[in-house]
């Protein structure tokens, strides 16, 4: 209900107000489960971010492996905890236009995206060495990002549906991690797998 409102009305004429009367639920209720207006739009983005950490920790890639078994747990997390955030919901990609188009997000957006990110560059860090801050987990949770980031914006601009949003995430993100588990490889350009010249 309150992504309807928003995408008719537009984000910032929405009030918390106009949201519960549409829902019909008290302000407190609303507050319990949202926090906050923009919590109506991040709490789906935020279960994604927690499947894709389940979806990593599942998959179990042994640790000390590198290159292409990391990377391919990689693309297989995001696809598959993206699968289920966009069939979790009638909306959830709809969601993400009203967060590229309302500048009141903007500044949001940037800690729930580095929490996205951060799963990632974790997974990668724990199985291929170093820290999470380091250059080639950072660069390639980066990457990865990258492509989702441009995927939602790609299927924005188009009629396709889900099943088709989600092939390209997965074609792509296959064409990026592919060339990123070079990186990894422990024996490839004299530096180990956190980017630290060795």
């Amino acid at each position: 209900m309150a992504i309807e409102l928003m995408q008719r009305h537009g984000y910032e004429s929405v009030s918390v107000d106009a949201i519960v009367e549409a829902a019909g639920i008290g302000r407190t209720t609303f507050f319990r489960y949202f926090g906050t207006k923009p919590g109506v739009i991040w709490c789906a983005f935020d279960e994604t971010i927690v499947w894709l950490e389940a979806e990593l920790r599942e998959l179990r890639t042994a640790p000390g492996e590198a290159g292409a078994g990391v990377m391919e747990a990689v693309r297989a997390a995001v696809v598959s905890s993206t699968r289920s955030a966009v069939f979790s919901s009638d909306v959830w990609l709809e969601r993400f236009h009203i967060l590229d188009t309302s500048p009141s997000l903007y500044i949001g957006a940037y800690e729930h995206w580095e929490r996205w990110k951060r799963v990632i560059a974790e997974y990668l860090a724990r199985h291929a060495g170093g820290s999470p801050g380091d250059a080639l987990p950072m660069a390639a949770a980066g990457a990865c990002q990258g492509v989702f980031i441009a995927e939602l914006r790609d299927w924005i601009n188009s009629d396709a549906g889900r099943d088709a949003f989600l092939e390209r995430l997965d074609q792509n993100l296959a064409r990026v991690t592919t060339v990123l588990a070079e990186l990894f490889h422990p024996t490839g350009s004299g530096t180990g797998a956190t980017g630290r010249r060795a």
